[in-house]
């Protein structure tokens, strides 16, 4: 009996991705400001899109560039990070179907101040960046939300719905085990590309379908 108790919570503490992950002041990048590379205010958002990046290859390719340094939070910090949250974007039907990633609404705000650290804090161990926060909300969440608290609380909320998949998968087997551990995502049509997966939903946060792209 003991045995199979070690076990269980072996399991539930790998897979528990929303538990507290260690925050230093020392690992955080100071320098987390955004300059606007592309902006279109000219699309209206359609349906959201929640993707998911692997931290872990992530920090490997950091590692191959020698730019460990800039996020050290993220890879040098002790924590385990796997599978967690790239962002919660606004899209553009049209634009997803054909591939464009410039027709997407993008910067709808302009160039934004920096939030503050303690506001970005409570998010770190979601999408475990300064800049990474900072731009997703620059980018995507002030196109459809009116503060960063509120486009973070609603991507926690979406987030912590779901239970994230072993690090070591493949985006595209990470998808396949998704659906398998959640029945709302048994029979939809998900996200998925050769770095990253994702799951769509409507104007009204229900899980969706994602547009079928043109291959």
């Amino acid at each position: 009996m003991h045995y199979f108790l070690a076990l269980f919570f072996v399991f539930a503490l790998s897979f528990n991705v929303h538990a507290k992950c260690q925050i230093d002041d020392a690992w955080l990048n100071p320098n987390y400001d955004h300059q606007i590379d592309y902006q279109n205010t000219e699309v209206a958002t359609d349906f959201f899109l929640l993707m998911f990046s692997n931290s872990k290859k992530f920090c490997e390719q950091m590692a191959r560039k020698g730019q460990t340094d800039k996020v050290k939070f993220q890879c040098a910090s002790g924590n385990d990070f796997g599978w967690v949250v790239h962002g919660l974007w606004g899209e553009s039907e049209n634009a997803y179907i054909r591939g464009d990633y410039k027709g997407h609404p993008r910067f709808c705000q302009g160039d934004l101040p920096k939030v503050t650290l303690a506001e970005l804090k409570p998010y770190l161990c979601m999408s475990p960046g300064t800049r990474l926060l900072q731009g997703e909300w620059e980018k995507h969440g002030a196109c459809d939300f009116p503060s960063f608290t509120a486009y973070y609380q609603k991507t926690q909320a979406l987030y912590q719905r779901y239970t994230m998949p072993p690090a070591e998968l493949k985006p595209k087997a990470a998808m396949q085990w998704m659906k398998k551990q959640h029945p709302e995502l048994k029979d939809l049509w998900m996200h998925v590309d050769h770095k990253e997966f994702g799951i769509c939903f409507d104007k009204q946060f229900q899980v969706m379908s994602c547009p079928k792209q043109r291959r």
